[in-house]
């Protein structure tokens, strides 16, 4: 009994300290509240534990410093801003010709190239000089489409090229390369002028079926002046010195000027690519070729063409390497480069 008096007691004594601390504390705290800002306040009603120090607000607690700033932006005066107009916002978008998106890509043609170019960025078309300037020398005048050409024996076709490219690897190409070592390029474009002038006959067939008086004249005045001051045909003294342009007529041209489709696309063992219609104009240009006219056996005319087809070879080498590393799919690259190559030939 006396044990749980005490306790008791002891129990009531703690309660009432606890009492007594709170309302103490309350008492301080609504006094601190209340009163007004000490010296060094500058009469702001800032709680005790926040002091202005030169314009700075420093709240000190009992273990760290916190350093309290507000800042407002200056105002600005809008009457003297001037919006800004829209010819130079226009302006500005436009790329300056320091920046580099202006400037030709390309040597040699780079007036016209940055005319294009500005002229996009404007919103203006280039003159039709900077077209004419791009247009493909292989294909056909501008605004002319290129029929398409049907392949339904593509599976031959495919190879034979690989038989035909096998051939140029491994006997034409090497061939092309000794003669191009051996022979210099003035003689090798000296003898490729002989043979050019032999296919005089060819063009000027070619020609009169195309009914085109101009070309035919050409082709006669050529062969009259390179036989005769060319020593045979193989100086062009009629392309040098009287700028008489050279014609590329064939059989197969003149079919195509008159309306004959190409028809099916072939590759010919030996020739390469090829037409139903160029197949049909290569027959009838080999009779009227002088290898087959004049020379005495089978074996003359082939060494001929062998020649012939060796000259042009070194001059192409280079190219036929270039198309081999750059084509995804070579065979399709040669199909589709040969028949705008032709195309392009029969629409000029």
């Amino acid at each position: 009994m006396i044990k749980r008096f005490w306790r008791q007691k002891a129990v009531g004594f703690v309660l009432f300290l606890m009492f007594q601390w709170a309302f103490v504390s309350l008492t301080l705290t609504a006094n601190a509240v209340s009163s007004p800002q000490g010296a060094g306040h500058s009469g702001n009603n800032l709680p005790q534990f926040i002091y202005e120090v030169d314009g700075t607000l420093v709240a000190q607690t009992s273990e760290i410093t916190i350093l309290l700033e507000k800042q407002i932006p200056p105002e600005t005066d809008k009457k003297d801003e001037k919006p800004e107009s829209p010819e130079k916002n226009k302006k500005d978008e436009l790329p300056s010709p320091e920046s580099g998106a202006l400037t030709g890509a390309v040597e040699g043609d780079k007036n016209s190239h940055e005319m294009g170019q500005t002229a996009q960025a404007l919103g203006t078309n280039p003159p039709a000089e900077f077209y004419e300037e791009m247009e493909d020398p292989f294909g056909p005048p501008a605004g002319e489409e290129v029929p398409v050409l049907k392949d339904p024996f593509v599976g031959y076709n495919r190879w034979m090229y690989n038989v035909n490219d096998h051939l140029y690897d491994y006997v034409m190409e090497p061939l092309a390369k000794g003669w191009r070592f051996v022979v210099p390029e003035d003689f090798r474009i000296i003898i490729g002028n002989a043979f050019d002038n032999a296919l005089s006959p060819v063009k000027l067939v070619s020609s009169l079926v195309q009914g085109d008086f101009e070309k035919s004249g050409r082709v006669l005045s050529r062969v009259l002046i390179n036989t005769t001051a060319g020593l045979g045909g193989m100086l062009d003294v009629a392309g040098q010195e009287y700028g008489i342009e050279n014609v590329n007529e064939d059989f197969d041209q003149a079919l195509g000027y008159r309306g004959v489709p190409t028809g099916p696309y072939i590759v010919l063992p030996f020739f390469g690519p090829s037409t139903a219609r160029n197949a049909t104009g290569r027959v009838v240009d080999s009779f009227l070729s002088p290898s087959v006219l004049f020379a005495p056996t089978f074996l003359v005319r082939g060494g001929i063409s062998v020649a012939e087809t060796t000259n042009d070879t070194s001059f192409i080498i280079d190219d036929k390497k270039a198309l081999e590393e750059s084509a995804v799919d070579e065979y399709e690259s040669v199909r589709d480069f040969y028949h705008q190559y032709r195309e392009g030939l029969v629409k000029k």
